[in-house]
């Protein structure tokens, strides 16, 4: 199930007995959870109706027996078992028994913060027999939505522009927009609404750095371009991260010129946002062949390889940048 049928799940007091949190939004998880223990545990219970444990320390008897004794105080007992993949292999033998065959009367979380391949039989197994809630990347209109709830949470509102900056930087990782949301709660304190200054401020010259980076890449100023570089590093972005950025700024200038039939993906809403901060992007993405863009792609592909094999990544990204500007290798 998705994270939105899970909460409506709960809406319906329709907790399913074991319930799986695994994918790539660790923020999505601890909400899910957060989310149960509220719903099912009634307040000041927690000592006697809950339990959470670790996965590399946990027994399958302990989590049976848990789940196994009689609420006291709670419409149900409620048990967590974080990072459940990494039980001993004996013990999540047990744990599938217990998964195949719960009790009613309970609820038992099993947490993974990375997305469960299936490729091992137990995850199979266990995501077969347990209702699966999908803990991924949201789509951009579901995002963006979480962001501005989250703000609201904190008592602010935050205009389009400063919402699109900050989704930008961030990458979109509800953990991070969550930690710079308090940041900037505190940070605009006396006033109503954060802006896009504010962003800027408390995020850094990061998130204007990048957008004016993309801009240089786009309108072919090399000295800009490798200028605006040297400066995001020596502010402390991370390499991998910056040519992540910058490979999802090239699908969507790509994708925006030639639609998106045989096109790699991963331009997503950082990619768009970035291309929609150029000025004249739509009549600057016409003015390179798609053979450039395909190779742009090998560039990235080259780039990002030689940062995880180890090769020096100022040089590595600098390279990346001027074959951007100069028309990825030449072509």
């Amino acid at each position: 199930m998705t994270f939105a049928e899970f909460q409506q799940a709960l809406r319906r007091d329709a907790v399913p007995p074991v319930l799986v949190f695994h994918g790539e939004e660790p923020f999505l998880a601890r909400l899910g959870v957060d989310l149960l223990r509220k719903h099912v545990l009634a307040p000041g219970s927690e000592a006697f109706d809950f339990v959470s444990l670790a996965g590399k320390e946990a027994t399958a008897d302990v989590i049976a027996a848990h789940a196994s004794t009689m609420p006291m105080l709670s419409p149900k007992r409620l048990a967590v078992v974080y990072d459940f993949q990494h039980m001993n292999p004996s013990e999540r033998t047990k744990l599938l028994s217990y998964v195949r065959n719960p009790v009613e009367s309970s609820c038992v979380a099993l947490v993974s913060y990375e997305r469960l391949s299936g490729a091992k039989r137990f995850e199979r197994d266990i995501c077969a027999a347990a209702a699966v809630v999908e803990c991924g990347r949201p789509p951009a209109d579901v995002l963006v939505a979480l962001a501005r709830r989250m703000a609201e949470e904190r008592g602010k509102a935050i205009d389009e522009e400063a919402l699109s900056v900050l989704v930008d930087w961030t990458g979109g990782e509800l953990t991070a927009i969550a930690n710079e949301l308090d940041k900037l709660a505190c940070f605009a304190e006396d006033r109503e609404t954060i802006v896009v200054a504010d962003v800027e401020q408390v995020v850094g010259a990061k998130a204007r750095g990048l957008r004016d980076l993309a801009a240089a890449i786009a309108e072919r100023k090399m000295g800009d371009a490798l200028g605006l570089v040297d400066e995001l590093r020596e502010g402390g972005i991370d390499p991998a991260q910056l040519v992540s950025q910058l490979y999802g700024f090239w699908v969507a200038m790509w994708l925006a010129r030639s639609g998106p039939g045989g096109r790699p993906a991963g331009g997503g809403f950082r990619g768009r946002s970035l291309m929609s901060s150029v000025p004249n992007a739509g009549e600057l993405v016409g003015r390179r062949s798609s053979r450039e863009y395909a190779r742009g792609i090998a560039q990235f592909y080259r780039a990002d390889v030689d940062i995880r094999r180890g090769m020096p990544a100022g040089p590595t990204v600098g390279l990346l940048v001027y074959d951007l500007v100069k028309g990825a290798g030449g072509a």
